[in-house]
């Protein structure tokens, strides 16, 4: 699994359920447990009364070099005393140390009752060596801790602190409001008892020290907030007036504080998340399995980019699940990281990859993935050739009517473009194309991006899951495809360099020559331009605007024999290659 998973489904889909059973195999709050008269499976109601002993989840962890070591170590058996040596006797030998493997995996697994125990999986000799209770202590020890956060909502409005305490006295903390909730754990953060802080609020002294309490809670939550929001630098300040307690926010470069309440619902999102996660794991981010249930729903969609920023960042010490409905929550370049979830019969079921025979399930990916429920049958009765971008849509559409115009080989009328958002995504579309069982592939430029996206549409997709869908996928390199000569290729290089300098020229306004072009590293013409903008002139190569002067030369152009010199070529070699790969098998055979 990557440290980075989400799963996608409809609404009972049994997300939410999966999450309630995973962190309860080591919850952050140990008093958390299963509850045999909620979690007991409906259709199986008479079998309750003997259920107490049966399993409700079950998880295998990986265990590392460095944690093999401390296991061994931790739980090892106490070998038995030797005999007292015998005078003049040689010294019985020492045994030697066990060799232990190099890869481990630890099972756990929790019943409706019963605490989580803790075994071995396959390593029958190495669990002969230890200690059982010792093992079940260490793994209870080094277990990742499961954070579950399923409530956001914070309305961040002022709160009376003396009817706060009353009411945790009276209804306990389960039966509280989820502001009552977040007031608390607030107070918790800053290392502040509400009991003691009210009594503080009845003396001169008594609000003399408060006032340094609320300063340095002040800046702890600060400090805790900026590890997990980075768009831009903030400052709570907790104020107390009386008995009533507010949290102001100054935004860096402003003087004036604004109440936590005035700020937006999206803000007021993140504050809830950073602090809930900071309470859940007691400040101890690291190793953490982080489980958030419909995160960024109050976000804009580049608010919820950004959370897939904040997760990346965690990533590096933690393990994230997420439930999303959200098409922007996901990542096409990392298509490893989802699960379906959808109910056969009744039950959940999660699968790897963007692939369901159901379509609840797939909406979200469809949706991310720019289709709408007509454009995928569209799709599906045709072949489809992913390409990296619009961009590349665009120029090689153009080409197509040009060849087609001078009676030229051009593209198959069934073959349908469907443009990627750059070659890392390819992946995520090439998995729904096979997915869904239909008939595609897709064209990658000839460089490490095309190369390593080819290699995780090879390794993710064209295995068992091409084999089950009953269907064949090519992937196209465009420098192998056209005959381009060179050790990396795109769409630019089908085009004469001169064409293309000539385009950058009037569209930067500047008058870079062929002999100014690096002769070593790459052969791309974009590359190779870039390099020279970035040097000379201190400019992005802008590829948006370097179209715009191609078009206006197309615009100009009737047939094939309009393009400039080879260029023609080159994509007549392009198309007949996709055709050949699109063909059926018998006429690729002849």
């Amino acid at each position: 699994m990557s440290e980075i998973t989400a799963l996608v489904g409809p609404n009972e889909a049994g997300k939410s359920n999966t999450f309630e059973a995973l962190y309860r195999i080591n919850p952050a709050n140990p008093q958390d447990a299963y509850n045999i008269n909620e979690d007991w499976p409906v259709d199986d109601w008479g079998g309750k009364s003997s259920g107490a002993g049966k399993i409700v989840c079950h998880a295998v962890f990986e265990l590392d070099a460095d944690e093999i070591v401390g296991l061994y170590e931790f739980a090892k058996l106490t070998p038995p005393t030797p005999p007292a040596p015998v005078e003049g006797a040689p010294s019985p030998p020492v045994p030697p140390a066990p060799t232990l493997p190099k890869a481990l995996q630890l099972s756990a697994w929790r019943t409706y009752t019963g605490a989580t125990q803790f075994a071995l999986v396959s390593a029958e000799a190495l669990a002969k060596l230890l200690d059982r209770p010792k093992l079940q202590a260490w793994a209870k020890e080094n277990l990742p801790t499961f954070v579950l956060i399923q409530d956001y909502e914070f309305s961040a409005n002022y709160m009376e602190l003396p009817e706060l305490a009353q009411r945790l006295e009276q209804k306990g903390w389960a039966n509280l409001s989820n502001d009552d909730q977040t007031i608390l754990i607030v107070l918790e953060l800053a290392k502040i008892d509400i009991k003691d802080f009210v009594q503080k609020g009845g003396t001169a002294e008594g609000r003399t020290m408060r006032s340094y309490d609320k300063r340095g809670a002040s800046k702890y939550l600060s400090d805790q907030f900026s590890k997990l929001w980075r768009q831009k630098k903030v400052k709570f300040e907790i104020e107390i007036d009386g008995p009533t307690f507010n949290i102001m926010v100054t935004d860096e470069g402003m003087e004036m504080p604004v109440r936590l309440h005035r700020r937006s619902t999206g803000f007021r999102w993140h504050v809830s998340f950073a602090w809930k996660f900071t309470h859940a794991s007691q400040g101890d981010y690291e190793g953490c399995i982080l489980l958030l249930e419909e995160p960024g729903v109050h976000l804009h969609p580049e608010g919820q980019r950004d959370l897939l920023a904040v997760f990346e960042r965690l990533s590096e010490s933690n393990t994230i699940l997420y439930t999303t409905h959200l098409a922007s929550l996901l990542d096409p370049a990392y298509p490893e990281r989802v699960r379906i979830c959808e109910v056969e019969k009744h039950h959940a079921h999660v699968i790897e990859g963007v692939v369901s025979g159901q379509r609840a399930p797939m909406a979200v990916i469809e949706a991310r993935l720019g289709l709408s429920g007509d454009q995928s049958g569209f799709l599906g009765n045709r072949q489809t050739l992913i390409v990296e971008g619009g961009d590349d849509l665009l120029v090689l559409s153009k080409l197509n009517g040009l060849m087609m115009a001078s009676g030229k080989e051009h593209l198959s009328n069934r073959i349908h473009m469907w443009p990627a958002e750059g070659a890392s995504k390819t992946p995520m579309f090439a998995g729904f194309l096979i997915g869904q069982g239909w008939d595609g592939g897709v064209l990658l430029d000839s460089d490490p991006a095309g190369a390593a996206a080819e290699k995780k549409i090879k390794d993710l997709y064209l295995g068992d899951i091409a084999k089950d869908q009953g269907v064949a996928f090519r992937a196209l390199s465009i420098g192998k495809a056209a005959g381009l000569k060179g050790n990396e290729a795109a769409i630019e290089d089908l085009f004469p360099e001169q064409f293309y300098l000539d385009c950058v020229n009037s569209a930067f306004r500047v008058a870079i020559k062929l002999e100014d072009l690096p002769v070593d590293g790459s052969s791309m013409i974009t590359k190779r331009v870039e390099s020279v903008l970035k040097a000379h002139h201190n400019r992005d190569l802008d590829k948006r605007l370097i179209l715009g002067e191609m078009l206006k030369r197309f615009d100009t152009w009737n047939t094939a024999e309009d393009l400039p010199k080879g260029t023609a070529k080159a994509v007549e070699k392009l198309f007949a290659a996709i055709n050949r790969a699109f063909a059926p098998a018998e006429t690729q055979a002849s």
